[in-house]
Order: C-alpha cells, then structure tokens, then sequence
C-alpha cells in the first residue's frame, strides 16, 4: 500500500490522512472500519495477556479472541504484536482498522477493571458485559461531549441516539435483551439508592455515580414506559473535569452581566433563571453562585446535585419522600442563618411560595424556572399562585433571566452565507428583515470536518434575556400586563432573543437556519405589526 511521504504539520490534517490510510486498508483486505463497541462481540474483552503492552503502544488493542484492532493497521507495531503472541502461544486472528477514540475507550474500560481488581486485592473481580457496555457507553458521550444518551428498547431492537450540541444523532443499534440489561444494570447496580428492580412499566429516576479514568462522571437516569418496550434517557451532570464558566464565556453581553453582577449584590430579592429543558440553567446558576462572597453563607437545594461548588452548603432532594422536597428543604434552609440560597428549581405551589418568604425576609433566592420568554416568569408564578400583588412588591423580584442555546458554527469549515446553496431560497426574506451588510458578514455550517467530527457545529452559545425590575416594571407585573412592559423594555434599549440572535448571525458565529430554530423564522411575515392575510 502506498506510504504517507511526509507527516502533515497540522492536526487535523494527520488525522484526515490517517482516516484515509484505514479506508485503504478496509478496502483492501475487504474488511470494515471498526468504529464503536457494536461493531465488536459484546463479550470480546481486552486480552489480560496484552492489555500491559497494548496500553503502552496507546493505538492497538488486542481482543481475547485474538482480533487485533489497530489505529494503523499497516504499521510495524501490528507486526510486533502478532509476533509477541505467537510467543506466547497465540495464534493471531484477523487484524482489523480502528477509530483512536474506540480504542481509547476500550483501553480505558480495561484500565477501570485493573484499578478495581488492585483496590480490592482480588484477581477474579471484574464487571459484567452489560456494566462494561454501560461504562463505554458513558465514556464515548463524554469523549465526544455529549449532553444526554437515549436509549430507545423496543420488542425487536435497541437504539441507542446521543445528543450533541442540542441535536440527536444515532450512534448504534443493539439486541432489545442488551438494551433490557444495560437499563436493569444502570437502575439496579449503579445508581445512589439503587432500586431493587428495575420496572420498565413505571415512570423511574435516580442519579448514578461512575469513576473511570481517575474521574467522577454523574449521570441522571430517567425511564418511561412506550409501545412495545421503553425509553431511557442519561443525563451527563459532570464529567469530573469542569470548571465553572464565567457569563461572558457562556455567552451574555457585557450589558446583562452588569444586570446579574448588580443584583448579586443585593441584600435580598429574587433572581430567576428560565429556559426550556436543556438550556443550561443550572450552568448559569452555578456561574452566579462563585459571585457570592466568601462572607456570606450560600445553601443550595439541587435534585440532584449536578455542579459540585465548595463555597456552598449543597443539600439533595428526594422528590419520593415529602419531607425533603424543595419546599420542605428550603424551609429548612432558612433557619439555618443563610444569606443566600438557591432553590434548584421552582416546581409547584410550595417551592415558589417559600422564593417569595424567603425573599421578603430578608434573603438573596436565586431559583431556575421552565418558561420562554423572561417577562413569562411572571405568568408562570401567578399560575402557580403566587399574587401579583406580592410579585411587585420590591422586595421580591429583582432581575428575571431566560436563556437557550444556539449551535455555533465550526471555524474549521464554516463557509460565507451567500455561497451556501442550502441558503439561497431563503436570502430574500432575511435581506428584508437584517439588511444587506449583517448577511455580508453571516456564516453557514460547512460539510464537516475532523475539528466537528464531522458535524460542522463548533459547541452551543447562549442567547439570553435579562430584565432588571424597576418600579415602571412592577406596574405592569402588578397589571400582568407583559405586552406593554415588552414594549416598555424595547423602548428603553433591551434585549430580546431575536435581538441576540441577530448579533450572533452578524458576527458569524451561528448559522441563521440553527438561529431560527430558537428564536423562530426571521422573515418580514413575522416582524410586521398586523399581519396580512391576502
């Protein structure tokens, strides 16, 4: 086979040539690429015999059925391997091409079961198959930085899909008895409180602590029942590995960070954080937190606890027992002397009742509620039977936010909006509404490359509105009248996702098709103040 003459310089270039070295390769030998786990019999592990000198050589790893999978299969390091053991009395099998990030994965699953046996002092502990699935499973989501792993079980397969960067994509396809087995472990094995039996008729959830590599990875679990079998989902809490992110890195302007840091410094009041599922409040929430200071006392109601912060006194809820639910520990909260406390989220009559005692009693309450819009919040809470009377009240709320998230082009192969075909039907109507030089500047999504494994989406930002709560705004909150005081807002220079979306397009971070997925169509049709029917 032909030989690269000389190593490219750049990253991504070597990892394109490698690719295509492995493509070769396959075809070739008439073989496929191994690329995940279900590529791989479910109870071919790493060979004890070779896992010490596969770790070492870091891109080859050698199966107990003597398969050899090898980032470079043509490589003499294959050639050593196959003669190691043949000294060792072990015929070769067939060497198969492998992705790197598969043959991490799998030298970091032999790696945990080592480390477990040492800890334990014993030579016979290992996993099971389906907790060895369940781990890889987990550390390819965190490897490619993956927010949620569905798994789909139903009477003929399992599907398992991981979201990255907002979006669902299909990762493999497993046996419906694995699927069954991977969820009964996770409940039944894995979890905090494990459950004696896992029911996939019932509604289900628990948190579930992993350590591989040396890291805490916590995971939320979530099941229901579905025609024909169930579904599960994981939440990624923590990789072990994050730091907190400041709110200029999470995406808010200058402006609204001058908003948040000013009520931070308040002596009391309410700051609430919206969004749908998945917009990364608890993130913010926790970018909040580190503002307070070392000399105040923060208590923090989370279920579960997702972002550890030292500074905080973090309490866990269990929504099954009455007792330590929101309400009841954040009752319990205040008579602890706090200055600050956060309610992880206000989920019904009690928990946004005790916001507002604690808020008129003299203490900072930050909380995380489910609403689009920031001026929403205040709807919400009347729905929830809180008086708007007390809402605007000024000791009680004092700045509102509500964030989502936008996919952010990849800077490796993002390409000018005009030259994207995919775009051209729609330039007409976003000229209209943004104006010729925002497009000018604008950038799509390109094909892919190996920086976006292929995606052409560079990570997620967010786009955010911020309220603060003056005394103009707590007439209309006392009104519920959010038309005008988004009127009011608007004409005093504020900020709504539109807005913030439009910046964003401006300076080429987000491509206006995954814009209009948040922040709806941008087209005059929908800006115009009477809409025309004819």
């Amino acid at each position: 086979m032909a030989e690269v003459s000389s190593p490219p310089r750049d990253e991504q270039q070597i990892q394109s040539a490698l690719q295509g070295l492995r493509e070769q390769y396959a075809a070739a030998t008439k073989t496929k690429i191994i690329t995940s786990p279900a590529d791989i019999d479910a109870k071919d592990k790493i060979m004890d015999e070779m896992f010490a000198w596969c770790k070492e050589q870091a891109n080859i790893v050698v199966l107990k059925s003597a398969t050899i999978l090898s980032a470079d299969p043509t490589s003499r390091t294959v050639q050593n391997c196959k003669s190691l053991l043949l000294s060792k009395g072990i015929h070769p099998g067939q060497v198969y091409a492998a992705n790197e990030s598969l043959l991490s994965l799998l030298l970091a699953s032999g790696e945990e079961e080592e480390d477990l046996k040492k800890h334990k002092g014993e030579t016979t502990v290992s996993f099971s198959d389906q907790q060895r699935h369940l781990r890889e499973l987990v550390f390819e989501a965190v490897r490619q930085n993956v927010s949620d792993i569905h798994i789909q079980v139903r009477q003929t397969y399992t599907k398992i899909r991981m979201r990255q960067h907002g979006e669902l994509r299909v990762y493999a396809e497993w046996s419906e008895k694995l699927g069954r087995e991977i969820a009964s472990v996770a409940f039944n094995k894995e979890t905090d409180h494990a459950t004696s039996h896992f029911n996939p008729l019932i509604p289900q959830d628990a948190s579930m602590p992993l350590k591989m590599q040396g890291k805490d990875i916590r995971l939320r679990l979530a099941s229901v029942p579905a025609h024909g079998g169930f579904d599960m989902v994981m939440r990624i809490l923590a990789t072990g590995e994050e730091r907190t992110k400041q709110l200029d890195q999470l995406g808010y302007t200058q402006k609204q960070i001058d908003i948040i840091k000013m009520a931070m410094k308040l002596p009391f009041g309410a700051i609430i954080v919206a969004g749908p599922t998945g917009s990364g409040k608890t993130t913010t929430l926790a970018s909040c937190m580190e503002m307070v200071e070392s000399t105040q006392k923060l208590y923090s109601i989370e279920d579960p606890v997702e972002k550890v912060v030292e500074e905080a006194t973090q309490v866990p809820v269990n929504t099954e027992k009455e007792d330590r639910s929101f309400a009841s520990m954040g009752r319990a909260a205040l008579r602890m002397d706090p200055d600050v406390i956060i309610l992880g989220e206000m989920r019904d009559e009690d928990t946004a009742h005790v916001m507002v005692r604690a808020s008129i009693t003299g203490h900072l309450v930050l909380t995380t509620l489910h609403t689009n819009r920031a001026t929403a919040i205040v709807t919400r809470l009347v729905d929830m039977g809180v008086s708007p009377v007390l809402l605007s009240d000024s000791s009680v709320l004092r700045c509102l936010m509500c964030q989502r998230l936008i996919a952010k082009v990849c800077d490796g192969c993002a390409i000018p909006l005009r030259t994207s075909e995919r775009h051209q039907p729609y330039m007409a109507d976003w000229e209209a509404v943004l104006g010729k030089d925002i497009l000018d500047r604008a950038k799509a999504r390109g094909n892919g490359c190996p920086k976006c494994n292929r995606s052409g989406v560079g990570g997620r930002i967010v786009v955010a509105e911020v309220i603060w709560v003056d005394e103009d705004g707590r007439q209309f909150i006392q009104k519920c009248d959010t038309l005008n005081w988004e009127k009011y807002l608007k004409e005093n220079g504020w900020m709504d996702f539109r807005d913030r979306a439009i910046d964003l397009i401006q300076a080429g971070v987000c491509d206006p098709f995954d814009a209009e997925k948040v922040v709806g169509p941008i087209n005059p049709a929908t800006q115009s103040r009477t809409f025309k029917y004819s």
